[in-house]
């Protein structure tokens, strides 16, 4: 069975600028658990990664590591993502910033911060977490920024911490993140984060773009009068004279642009959009009314990137692996594997730049989040080679030289 000797030498030195943040014990734990969470052939479990490390504590020591350490993650993760955004920084390209929630079905009923909710996606209720997450999608490549575990208000109670809403923990972490002056970042979410507090913040406080979709019961006023989604679209697109055709991705959308007013979000740029083939229209609203129509349309699309996201670290980079029963255990796992998802995204840019190659976007399309696994497997796998074949050199050679003291 394969064991991780050591850390290899081209991972130390990408890892390097993190280790202002961690003592010598947890620096030891970091960077242990890291890679051995993408080289594992288990469960990305504690036990799963400490099977196959040949150093380092034992698995207990990793758990408290876990347990003293969410807060910490949490710092690095943020500094992370923002380092590997100024490695990819180039003029006059948006930052998109994703906030969505997924769950995580667990079995355990003494699990902390686990409740019974509605899965939408399943239509069933399931007994999890659910996980409020914000990413960063720059020149097509995914940066995970932050995450959190949502809590109850029966759960907060129980576990002594104050309770937050899933829009106060996603506007929390829109606060924390600070873009440069010119850098255009436009603020992406579902309807369910389309709250006043995050659109005025964004608005108002940081001077982002925020797009969304609004549902079909949602009021607004246009000319003076009240009406909802539902109602104005329905005969929206009857006449053709009221509508724009735009491509975007191959697809055609027939779409109606209106400057209206919601309560919640004040003036605000609203584009109805319809395929041929359905029905109902969808209504993607900002608050940037400069923003051209098929630019809207076009932003909004990049949300979808968080839901591969989502898919991708679960499959394979152990978002929903954790086993813990404590909060800030399965908070400390979530964050190392988002920081699993960013040190992949670092060996992509550095073997580009090893080759004497510009970060063109022709060649920033290729990143693959299995492929940089299997790349991060190589090293490891080669570096764990060169390092037995070596001990095993010198101990041959140190068996030598008795031989011919003795002599």
């Amino acid at each position: 069975m394969f064991k991780l000797q050591r850390i290899p030498f081209q991972i130390e030195l990408l890892l390097s600028e993190l280790q202002i943040f961690f003592n010598d014990h947890q620096w030891l734990h970091f960077r242990s658990l890291l890679i051995s969470l993408l080289i594992t052939p288990y469960k990305a479990t504690i036990l799963g990664m400490d099977k196959i490390l040949a150093f380092g504590s034992h698995r207990s020591k990793h758990n408290e590591f876990f347990i003293n350490s969410s807060q910490l993650l949490s710092k690095v993760l943020k500094y992370y993502s923002m380092l590997i955004l100024t490695k990819l920084k180039k003029k006059n390209e948006p930052v998109y910033f994703i906030i969505d929630d997924t769950s995580n079905k667990k079995r355990g009923k003494h699990i902390q911060a686990a409740f019974k909710f509605l899965e939408h996606t399943t239509k069933q209720y399931i007994w999890g977490h659910q996980l409020v997450c914000a990413v960063i999608e720059y020149r097509n490549i995914v940066i995970p920024y932050s995450i959190d575990v949502y809590t109850t208000k029966e759960q907060s109670k129980v576990l002594k911490i104050p309770f937050k809403k899933k829009t106060d923990i996603a506007l929390s972490m829109i606060k924390e993140f600070e873009a440069d002056s010119d850098q255009e970042v436009i603020v992406l979410a579902d309807s369910y984060y389309a709250s006043s507090p995050i659109i005025k913040y964004c608005r108002n406080k940081k001077g982002y773009s925020f797009i969304s979709v609004l549902k079909s019961n949602r009021v607004f006023e246009i000319k003076e009068d009240k009406t909802n989604v539902e109602q104005y679209s329905k005969e929206l697109f009857r006449n053709k004279k009221r509508k724009t055709i735009i491509r975007i991705k191959n697809k055609k959308y027939y779409t109606v642009t209106r400057k209206v007013s919601l309560k919640t979000g004040g003036v605000v740029k609203i584009v109805f959009s319809k395929q041929q083939s359905h029905r109902t229209a969808l209504a993607v609203f900002t608050t940037n009314t400069a923003l051209p129509t098929n630019r809207i349309l076009e932003s909004y699309s990049s949300r979808w990137s968080i839901e591969v996201f989502f898919k991708m670290s679960k499959q394979h980079l152990g978002l929903r692996a954790y086993q813990n029963r404590n909060i800030d255990a399965i908070k400390s796992h979530i964050r190392l594997s988002l920081c699993a998802h960013n040190l992949l995204t670092h060996v992509f840019i550095n073997d580009i730049r090893e080759k004497g190659h510009n970060l063109t976007q022709k060649r920033i399309t290729h990143f693959n989040v299995l492929n940089m696994i299997d790349r991060v497997r190589h090293i490891v796998f080669t570096d764990t080679i060169n390092f037995i074949s070596n001990n095993a050199k010198n101990i041959e050679t140190n068996e030598l030289k008795k031989y011919l003291l003795a002599a």
